[in-house]
């Protein structure tokens, strides 16, 4: 075998036990503290229907009978903690929900753990490293 031969094959195995094992077991998972938590989960929609689903719509895809321009939830990419902001903080047309508002911050949680449940595929809810 020659030099260039064994180089390309030695990196060719290398990238694939690379892959290979990152890829079981690793996944990263939303900061939110009751992710995947189904008694969160379903609390969660109870608590957005009766609090976000006026101006985010029933279905989280923005089109309530709010502000017009409402974010469709269900795309949210900026990471779990920048949700958690957000609702807390208000944003742009939003108010502010958390510390002196209306929603608990578990509240807030179990929200997002019912959200990430409806996200579409492009949605991250994992926050940047």
């Amino acid at each position: 075998m020659t030099t260039t031969f064994k180089i390309i094959l030695f990196l060719i195995i290398f990238i694939i036990y690379s892959f290979n094992s990152y890829a079981v077991g690793t996944e990263k998972k939303s900061s939110n503290p009751v992710s995947g938590n189904q008694e969160a989960i379903d609390e969660g929609q109870s608590i957005y229907r009766a609090n976000c689903a006026y101006c985010h719509g029933l279905r989280a895809n923005g089109k309530g009978r709010g502000l017009p321009n409402s974010a469709d939830l269900r795309k949210f990419k900026r990471g779990y903690t920048a949700f958690f902001s957000t609702v807390v903080n208000g944003w742009k047309t939003m108010p502010p929900w958390g510390s002196a508002g209306p929603l608990e911050y578990d509240q807030i949680n179990k929200i997002g753990a019912y959200l990430e449940t409806i996200g579409i595929k492009s949605s991250n809810w994992l926050d940047k490293e």
